[in-house]
């Protein structure tokens, strides 16, 4: 996914550009903290089955500080919103990225 993503942000820098400001305004704009805001966005990458999302907004959510049982908690919370297949899948997901 960061070959891919490189490219795209290097062929369409514009576009990308636009992109990250609304992200950045968007996730900034309110009361909540960086932790909460990856822990929301894991839950959205499970329930829409965005596994490179999800590894990433992993990867955020431990940098921001979240414990392994607040990612997981995401991931299940979004179960009765999305169904199980897509939590359950996004579990797997967060175990093989939270332990290597």
């Amino acid at each position: 996914m960061p070959e891919l993503l490189d490219s795209f942000k290097s062929e369409f820098s514009d576009a990308w550009t636009a992109y990250a400001q609304l992200r950045d305004a968007c996730d900034s704009s309110g009361p909540l903290d960086a932790k909460t805001v990856q822990l929301i966005k894991i839950g959205i990458s499970a329930a829409m089955g965005h596994e490179g999302g999800l590894m990433a907004h992993i990867a955020q959510a431990k940098k921001a500080g979240a414990e392994d049982k607040e990612i997981y908690q995401a991931i299940l919370v979004c179960a009765g919103q999305s169904g199980f297949p897509a939590s359950l899948a996004a579990f797997g997901t967060a175990r093989k990225t939270l332990q290597g």
